[in-house]
């Protein structure tokens, strides 16, 4: 616990999403001023609710988690309770309300009570004014702090809170829509609650066949390289050329071009991690932007000036003031371990090599989460126990490209649920994490009429991105790389 290092986004959602123009409510004025009552909402606003500290002592001592209420526009049209979690593990609900409201169709907005939990840790809810404190005091005993909290801070425990509120509030079933982690959320709470999820869509979802954190990073390596083919145009001579920069600098040394120019392992990482970063903007094609040019030169040619001169030589102001997400992500992710590593497995970097000779020590730079773990866990429900106990009709949404949540995590996922839809989205500028409401018309429209009729049962498909409009002059090979042959092994 001693070593919580700088946590990749393997996991993390932004909570703002692009507008849908037309289908949205983005002129209503939200009320934000919390009213921190117990009382059943009744109207837009930020309420609390005391739960048990320890779900398994319900009688026992009492903490507050904070919730935004949004109360469905039409009653007449009120179909019930729709829970959001945007990922992490780590990220508030409440901050992305706001956003998400506007983002929603107003179909939804009107049916349903829209509800934004904020987990244990994050907001004003339980744990996250001490954590905020230990963080900002030098003086704080991180061990000591982390043991205390921690057997309460895990995915069981969240998903204990979201049914407490649901019974607060007097429904008898829930619909929920996660992001990233809310996806493990939002399974354990079904398989928790199998008889109180009316719908769940699972989206950009996490896999629960990996029983530990070393295992979900160990196969990120995999989907990173798969990424890294297709930003490089699935080239085999420019992954194998990467491949032995890459070999170069692990051994310690710089790589030099016949052009003069040295890079050292970080400023190579650097570059690992500009070929997975997410796709932002629609207006931006990667193989048209600078990135891909100083880049596949460096690997085509050799030549590194444009590479340095633009992504080393500047300086790029990343940083980013630090958040409570470094802390709750790993007591959150070690709580839940079914079958946690010993430290030696921990620091184990052959299986990262194995998994991707490209991004193998990249992945285990930051993927010793629960190294030195001491608190007690709460492992959450295996692989099997989900499979056993869910036989409602859940929604998935995966990624191709995703560089947050593999893509093959979303088949294992729809694998463990049987009774579950698996919706694939591919494309133009779909390397992306989180699709649902974001602007890709099919998901949204699956989406849309999966929560109004989740018995219905619908046909896993493939939504396939396409450029706007106002982009006439893509690559004319564009569709050449969607359906693409693999060229190496991953």
């Amino acid at each position: 616990m001693t070593r919580f290092k700088r946590i990749l986004g393997l996991l993390i959602i932004l909570s703002s999403f692009s507008s849908l123009a037309a289908t949205t409510i983005a002129d209503e004025q939200l009320s934000f001023e919390s009213t921190f009552n117990e009382e059943k909402p009744s109207s837009n606003g930020i309420y609390s609710l005391k739960v048990p500290k320890n779900h398994k002592n319900p009688d026992g001592e009492k903490v507050d988690i904070y919730y935004f209420f949004h109360k469905a526009t039409s009653e007449s049209d009120r179909i019930g309770p729709l829970f959001f979690n945007f990922g992490g593990p780590g990220s508030d609900a409440i901050g992305g309300a706001k956003n998400m409201i506007q983002d929603l169709p107003v179909s939804i907005t009107k049916s349903f009570d829209l509800i934004f939990l904020d987990p244990r840790g994050t907001g004003k809810s339980a744990f996250a004014n001490e954590i905020r404190k230990c963080k900002e005091k030098k003086t704080c005993d991180t061990d000591a702090f982390i043991k205390g909290i921690a057997p309460y801070m895990g995915t069981n425990a969240v998903a204990d809170d979201m049914d407490a509120l649901r019974e607060h509030l007097g429904e008898d079933k829930i619909s929920y829509l996660g992001y990233s982690y809310g996806t493990r959320l939002g399974s354990i709470y079904a398989e928790r609650y199998p008889d109180r999820i009316r719908a769940a869509v699972l989206d950009s979802s996490m896999s629960p066949i990996f029983e530990n954190e070393g295992g979900l990073s160990i196969d990120m390596a995999k989907n990173h390289e798969k990424i890294a083919e297709y930003r490089l145009n699935y080239r085999f001579e420019r992954l194998e050329k990467l491949r032995n920069i890459v070999g170069i600098v692990r051994n310690k040394s710089n790589y030099q071009t016949n052009d003069g120019y040295s890079f050292d392992k970080k400023n190579i990482y650097t570059l690992l991690d500009f070929l997975v970063e997410k796709d932002n903007q629609d207006s931006i094609d990667w193989f048209k932007s600078k990135k891909y040019a100083a880049i596949t030169k460096l690997l085509d040619t050799d030549e590194g000036k444009d590479f340095h001169d633009i992504y080393i030589l500047q300086e790029q102001k990343k940083q980013q003031e630090q958040s409570t997400m470094g802390f709750v992500y790993p007591i959150v992710s070690c709580t839940d371990e079914i079958t946690p590593l010993t430290n030696e497995e921990i620091s184990n970097e052959d299986k990262y090599w194995q998994s991707s000779m490209i991004y193998g020590g990249f992945l285990f730079e930051f993927s010793q989460t629960c190294l030195n773990w001491k608190a007690k866990r709460s492992p959450i429900a295996s692989a099997d126990d989900i499979n056993r106990n869910i036989s409602s009709n859940i929604l998935i949404i995966g990624g191709r490209y995703d560089p947050n949540t593999a893509y093959n995590w979303a088949e294992d996922m729809h694998k463990t649920i049987k009774s579950s839809t698996l919706i694939t989205v591919d494309g133009y500028n779909s390397v992306r994490h989180g699709f649902s409401f974001s602007g890709t018309k099919c998901v949204d429209e699956i989406t849309t009429g999966y929560l109004f009729n989740p018995s219905k049962k619908i046909s896993d498909t493939t939504c396939k991105r396409s450029p706007p409009n106002n982009l006439m002059f893509s690559p004319k090979n564009w569709q050449e790389r969607v359906e693409y042959e693999r060229l190496s092994k991953p």
